[in-house]
């Protein structure tokens, strides 16, 4: 089985809601209260997930704050970080594709999810995608 075959697979045993995008790429929707994709891609040898949050501006507020708050929120995360991608702040994981197995993305998709569950709220003060109404897309981008 090819590990694009192994992906929808498990993808289909996840049972969230996803569909392609782009050439191995996905858009997940998981049942979240912040309804913003992940995006999962496959870039041998790794399978990449992310999720655009919020955008760092030189107008964004109290910055050195924000990266600290989202240091401190790193740790409360198993699967996944919070990183800068450009000027954006993207909620990320990345797994060998060879050993990625269902029970091992289930776990990296429900960090994500939690953390756009109970963290976004957080980073409201900086115009998170849980206070500004915006939705990222799967690529990250506003």
């Amino acid at each position: 089985m090819s590990h694009i075959e192994r992906l929808e697979s498990h993808l289909i045993q996840l049972g969230v809601r996803h569909e392609p995008v782009a050439e191995r790429t996905w858009a997940l929707y998981p049942d979240t209260a912040v309804p913003a994709p992940i995006a999962l891609t496959l870039e041998d040898p790794i399978v990449l997930l992310s999720v655009g949050v919020l955008e760092v501006t030189s107008d964004t507020p109290d910055r050195e704050g924000l990266f600290r708050r989202l240091l401190e929120l790193n740790a409360q995360l198993l699967h996944s970080s919070y990183g800068l991608q450009g000027d954006r702040v993207v909620l990320s994981a990345a797994h060998p594709v060879d050993t990625l197995d269902f029970t091992e993305l289930q776990a990296i998709v429900d960090d994500m999810s939690m953390a756009l569950d109970n963290q976004l709220d957080e980073l409201r003060p900086w115009g998170g995608a849980g206070a500004s109404g915006t939705h990222p897309r799967p690529d990250g981008s506003a």
